[in-house]
């Protein structure tokens, strides 16, 4: 259990902003508008990895306040290399997906213990809740990710607030951090926690908003966080 699972517990809850663009400037301009917070995770999506690369992580890290960072690097192999090389640019969290082994996920885990950082197991593409999130906790992950990707939620419809009841079950399987990521709002924050999500993850519904600062704080205050 590293800092970013520290501050779930400090704060009862986290809302995670997903910095999901290609180009470094505007996620930048985006994220230096999001107010400062305790209870603020800044998020380096993932197609801003691959089109940036790590450096995105480390000035995410360096913008001021009090906010945490996760890669979202949806690492399916090298787990140990690729969370070393996200730790050491500043991200207090990374991602495994779940569809890795078990081998791949436990050297995430172990390389985040030695630098006091945590690890999400993402279920994206998941067949068997049950039986993934038993493989995330053999695993060691600090923190179980459902997410409703954007494909899926273009083709089918279908947004993280339709699947509350796996949210459910999943805070009663995994007996830790439960995140919930997928097509959700501000004014969703309260619903998905009341379902359990301990850390809510937002995307275009706050970065590509006309006043992605008011729209944080909209979802902070849904959120009810114990921490200003």
């Amino acid at each position: 259990m590293g800092r970013l699972v520290d501050r779930t517990l400090e704060c009862g809850g986290l809302l995670q902003v997903a910095l999901d663009f290609t180009a470094l400037e505007e996620a930048l301009r985006v994220a230096s508008l999001l107010p400062a917070s305790r209870s603020l995770i800044m998020e380096a999506g993932t197609p801003l990895i691959k089109s940036e690369g790590l450096k995105s992580v480390r000035l995410l890290r360096a913008l001021p306040g009090h906010h945490l960072v996760m890669a979202d690097t949806k690492t399916m192999d090298v787990g140990g290399l690729e969370a070393q090389m996200a730790f050491s640019a500043g991200a207090d969290a990374m991602s495994v997906l779940l569809a890795a082994s078990e081998e791949t996920i436990r050297e995430a885990v172990r390389a985040a213990e030695d630098v006091g950082t945590d690890v999400y197991a993402d279920s994206m593409g998941f067949q068997d809740l049950a039986s993934w999130v038993d493989k995330a906790r053999r695993s060691g992950a600090d923190v179980f990710l459902i997410h409703i990707g954007i494909d899926v939620q273009r083709a089918l419809g279908i947004t993280a607030t339709q699947a509350l009841d796996l949210v459910r079950k999943a805070k009663e399987l995994f007996r830790g951090p439960v995140a919930v990521a997928g097509g959700i709002k501000p004014e969703d924050v309260r619903l998905v926690v009341g379902a359990g999500a301990d850390i809510v993850i937002i995307g275009s519904a706050i970065t590509k908003s006309q006043d992605p600062r008011s729209s944080t704080l909209r979802a902070l205050e849904k959120l009810g966080s114990r921490c200003q």
